[in-house]
């Protein structure tokens, strides 16, 4: 309430002084007018009265006949102003009326006893607006002697309702005049009106910025200057909050990847703590029964042996995987990349697979085209292509694997590895490069698994540019689609390229 107060009586401040000085100005105006034109007005009526006395005593001193001059005068005159003129022709030496027109008026030393003097007057009372002729109210009184001393020329215009308002001239002039003030002041009005609109609207920009650090800000200023320093202010508002709201973003998002990270290392180092504990927690016990069983036969103790062997060997390809992850996340940037012929790569890998053994009874094809240069690292493309071959014949339980390329575009080829095995649950596939995660965890750990083969597959490719995904194939088993860029000359790369 306080602040729409305030902001009306802003208003009202602006309004009402420019309001009242008009007024002022226009009415003085306007008064002064109506005085000058009402004194011009009485001036002429009176003008053409001395001019019909003068004309009336020269008529008289030339010795003509003034009854026709009198005639035409009271019949010229008849319904005008000065239609209740009274002149009076007397003899100055007898007082005798010789002749008139009008309506008989005082003689002349009646009229001066009653305190009307010879000559001209205009009575105190001219604005009377009474219709009734009142003859001692004189609107003009005069008594003129002729210059022979012969005659006396008394002529008297009482006071009535159409002489005032000949006076007063038109009343619409006032009318419009009052009508031209309610326009100056409708115009005021709103011209302050717009000119205090910016001024207002900033008012409860800076109320609701204060109060709601979610307002949004509109433009409605006016397009003025004042419009235009206040449309600038809100600009600034916007981008201050913009940038409050941007930093506010990237410190959540800070803080969210920090916890991620956070809750990462931790899952990954009880992940880590885990399947180290495992191996050593089993090889720890044959090693515990053998020494507490010194009479143990050979057949057992070989057997305990073994196995003490195969944990061992576990717990250090663990440890490999391990150190090969952190190579690649800390290293990467470190990583050569050179030009390979892929078809060539993957028929020479072929051959140490099948000569490995490695793959059991299972057959590996491959379709790769000529004239396949990808840029690459050798060392870490082996380690991928070798990893999605030992996971497919570890798990696949299929008959048949196969690498092919699957299509192309300016920058890169993508390729397909599958097997014909019994693919995972769809559930599982979100999660086949976690670290440790493991789709069946008993026969993971027969088969040797460590639960990092695929994540390092992931970190291979991502290393040298490529990337990789994986779903169940139409036909049962794995599918794992990745790419890879292909090699180009310096010249070719494109500029962003380049800058990467």
């Amino acid at each position: 309430m306080d602040l729409k107060k305030k902001r009306i009586n802003y208003q009202l401040k602006l309004f009402v002084p420019i309001v009242g000085l008009l007024w002022i100005i226009i009415i003085a105006i306007e008064v002064a007018q109506y005085n000058q034109e009402k004194e011009y007005r009485a001036e002429m009526i009176r003008a053409r009265i001395e001019f019909m006395n003068k004309r009336l005593l020269n008529l008289m001193e030339e010795g003509e006949d003034p009854s026709t001059f009198l005639h035409f005068i009271d019949k010229y005159y008849e319904a005008s102003v000065l239609d209740n003129l009274s002149m009076t022709l007397y003899d100055a030496t007898t007082g005798e009326e010789k002749m008139r027109i009008g309506f008989p008026s005082p003689p002349p030393e009646q009229l001066s006893t009653r305190g009307k003097i010879a000559g001209a007057d205009i009575s105190a009372n001219n604005n009377d607006d009474s219709v009734y002729i009142q003859p001692d109210k004189a609107f003009y009184f005069s008594v003129n002697k002729s210059a022979d001393g012969r005659f006396l020329a008394q002529t008297f215009l009482p006071l009535n309702a159409k002489i005032s308002a000949e006076i007063k001239g038109n009343p619409w002039v006032r009318f419009f005049v009052l009508l031209g003030c309610a326009s100056i002041t409708i115009v005021t009005y709103i011209a302050a009106r717009h000119l205090t609109k910016n001024i207002r609207l900033l008012r409860e920009f800076v109320s609701k910025a204060s109060d709601d650090h979610d307002f949004v800000a509109l433009d409605k200023f006016a397009n003025d200057d004042l419009g235009e320093i206040s449309r600038q202010v809100v600009n600034m508002y916007n981008m201050r909050k913009a940038a409050l709201a941007s930093r506010e973003l990237e410190h959540r998002v800070a803080l969210k990847a920090t916890e991620e990270r956070s809750n990462l290392k931790r899952q990954l180092t009880n992940n880590i703590s885990h399947e180290l504990k495992t191996p050593a927690g089993i090889i720890k016990g044959y090693i515990d029964t053998i020494i507490e069983n010194p009479d143990m036969d050979e057949e057992s103790r070989n057997h305990f042996l073994l196995k003490t062997q195969e944990h061992i060997q576990r717990l250090c390809n663990i440890l490999n995987d391990l150190s090969a992850m952190t190579r690649l996340e800390d290293g990467a940037q470190n990583i050569s990349l050179e030009r390979i012929d892929f078809r060539e790569f993957i028929d020479n890998l072929a051959c140490d697979v099948e000569e490995s053994g490695i793959i059991g009874d299972m057959e590996f094809k491959t379709k790769i085209p000529e004239n396949c240069f990808v840029k690459g690292n050798n060392s870490l493309l082996t380690g991928a292509i070798m990893n999605l071959v030992k996971n497919s014949a570890a798990y696949s339980k299929g008959t048949e694997m196969s690498l092919r390329m699957l299509t192309e575009n300016q920058r890169f080829y993508t390729f397909v590895f599958a097997d014909n095995g019994q693919g995972v649950p769809e559930e599982s596939i979100p999660m086949l490069f976690e670290r440790f995660y493991r789709v069946d965890k008993g026969r993971s750990r027969k088969a040797g698994g460590t639960g990092l083969g695929l994540p390092i597959v992931r970190s291979s490719l991502n290393t040298i540019g490529g990337s990789i995904s994986v779903n169940n194939g139409d036909e049962g088993g794995l599918e794992f689609i990745f790419t890879l860029q292909k090699w180009r000359k310096p010249a070719e790369q494109p500029h962003d390229e380049k800058n990467a």
